[in-house]
C-alpha cells in the first residue's frame, strides 16, 4: 500500500488552570477552552469581574526511529497527515478550527494522570517542559492568555477547519512540519494542538474536545500517516475484467502476519463468473484477468467495522504487473492483535462500480 502508519510515542495534555500538573499517562488528550468570568467581586466598589483562564492543549510526539521508517518514502509526491480520533466533545460550534503547531523545545512525557493527589510533577506541564518543575515557565516565548506558559512553537504550522457536517476526527495535512524534520532544518519535538488565539483569549469561550491518547489501548491512538502513490499498471497479456458477474479473490492471503512483516504484496485473482464459451484446451475458469486501472482497496477493522484506511483515488490504487493485479500493505503500520478485512472497489469499463466484500480477513500479531 502507499499508506504507512506510525503511532505516537509520547503525548500529554497541559492545563493553564493546573499549570504544574503532568498528565503523561492519561487515556484522553484535551483540546479545550473553558474560560469564565468570576462575578463574585463585581459588586465590590472599584472592581469588576475577575477573569479566569482554563486553556487545555495537547502535545504529541512520534519517535525519530519511527519517522525514519517513513522518511525513506519521502521522494516525489508525498503527504503526511496527523490523525486524532475524537472520544467526546461539548458545546461544539457549527464552525470551528484547530491549530497544529510545531513544538520548538524538547519535552518529557511524565507519568501523571489528571486528578492525581498529590499532583504528579515529573514531566511536561503548562509551566515546564520536563521533570524539573518550577513556577517560572521554561517555555521559550510562550503563548498564553493569563497564565504564563503553555508551550512554544515555530512559525511552521497547520490548521483544520470543521463545520456541522464534518467528521470531528482530526485529519490534518502536516507535510510542511514533517518536511522540516526530514531535511533536518528543525528538530522533531512533536506537535501541539490548540484552539486559535482569538478563541483562547475570549473570556467567555467554552468549547471542549477530547481525543484518544496512546494510552487508551484501543485502535484509536494518535497516528501519523505517510501517503504516496506506489502504483504501476503493466497489463502484459492479461485482459481486463469487464463484467460485474465475476469472482475476485486474494491469491495469497496468509491469514496471520507479524508486525515485523514490513511489506506484503497481496495478489488478486479475478475471473468472469460465467465465461463466454469458446474453443480452448484449457479451463476458462482458471483464466486470470486484471482489475481495471480504476480499482482501489480499503481496510476495515473486522470487529468494529471502523474504516482503518479508506478508498483513495491517489493512495490506494491497485497495481498490475502482467501476472495479476496486486497491492502492497505495510503490516508494521497496523495495530497488532486485531483482525482486519480488505475491501476492493472497481469502476468497470461499462461505468458500473462494484465493491467486492468477500471476507478477505487477516490478523496482525506481535
Amino acid at each position: 500500500m502507499a499508506i504507512y502508519k506510525i503511532f505516537s510515542s509520547q503525548d500529554a495534555s497541559i492545563y493553564s488552570k493546573f499549570p504544574a500538573m503532568n498528565t503523561g499517562l492519561d487515556e484522553i488528550l484535551e483540546v479545550s477552552v473553558k474560560n469564565s468570568e468570576d462575578q463574585t467581586n463585581s459588586l465590590v466598589a472599584g472592581y469588576g469581574p475577575i477573569l479566569s483562564d482554563d486553556l487545555r492543549r495537547s502535545i504529541i510526539k512520534f519517535s525519530d526511529v519511527d519517522l525514519d521508517l517513513i522518511k525513506q518514502y519521502a521522494s516525489g509526491s508525498w503527504k503526511t497527515y496527523l490523525k486524532l480520533y475524537i472520544a467526546n466533545a461539548e458545546n461544539l460550534s457549527t464552525d470551528y478550527t484547530l491549530e497544529i503547531r510545531q513544538v520548538s523545545q524538547s519535552w518529557s512525557m511524565g507519568t501523571g494522570h489528571f486528578g492525581d493527589s498529590p499532583q504528579t510533577r515529573n514531566g511536561v506541564c503548562w509551566y515546564n517542559t520536563s521533570a524539573y518543575y518550577s513556577s517560572v515557565t521554561d517555555w521559550i516565548n510562550p503563548s498564553y492568555y493569563l497564565t504564563s506558559g503553555g508551550g512554544s512553537w515555530t512559525n511552521t504550522f497547520a490548521t483544520q477547519s470543521f463545520n456541522n457536517e464534518s467528521s470531528k476526527d482530526v485529519e490534518a495535512d502536516v507535510t510542511s512540519i514533517v518536511s522540516t524534520w526530514f531535511n533536518d532544518s528543525a528538530p522533531n519535538n512533536g506537535f501541539l494542538i490548540k484552539h486559535p488565539t482569538a478563541v483562547e483569549n475570549n473570556s467567555g469561550s467554552y468549547i471542549a474536545i477530547n481525543f484518544f491518547s496512546n494510552d487508551t489501548h484501543t485502535i484509536y491512538p494518535p497516528t501519523l500517516e505517510m501517503r504516496w502513490d506506489d502504483s504501476v499498471y503493466i497489463t502484459g497479456s492479461l485482459s481486463v475484467l469487464s463484467d460485474s458477474n465475476s469472482v475476485v479473490t486474494l491469491a495469497n492471503n496468509l491469514s496471520v502476519y507479524k508486525t515485523d512483516t514490513t511489506l506484503y504484496k497481496f495478489r488478486v485473482n479475478a475471473r468472469d463468473k460465467y465465461p463466454t464459451r469458446v474453443f480452448t484446451t484449457s479451463s476458462l475458469y482458471t483464466t486470470n484477468k486484471r482489475l481495471p486501472q480504476t480499482s482501489y482497496w480499503s481496510l476495515i477493522d473486522a470487529k468494529t467495522n471502523d474504516i482503518v484506511i479508506d478508498f483513495d483515488d491517489n493512495y490506494t490504487k491497485i497495481s498490475c504487473d502482467g501476472t495479476s493485479s496486486y497491492f502492497n500493505m505495510y503490516m508494521n503500520g497496523l495495530e497488532p492483535e486485531r483482525y482486519y478485512k480488505i475491501l476492493i472497489s472497481s469502476a468497470l469499463p461499462s461505468g458500473e462500480k462494484v465493491v467486492y466484500d468477500n471476507d478477505y480477513i487477516f490478523k496482525v500479531i506481535n
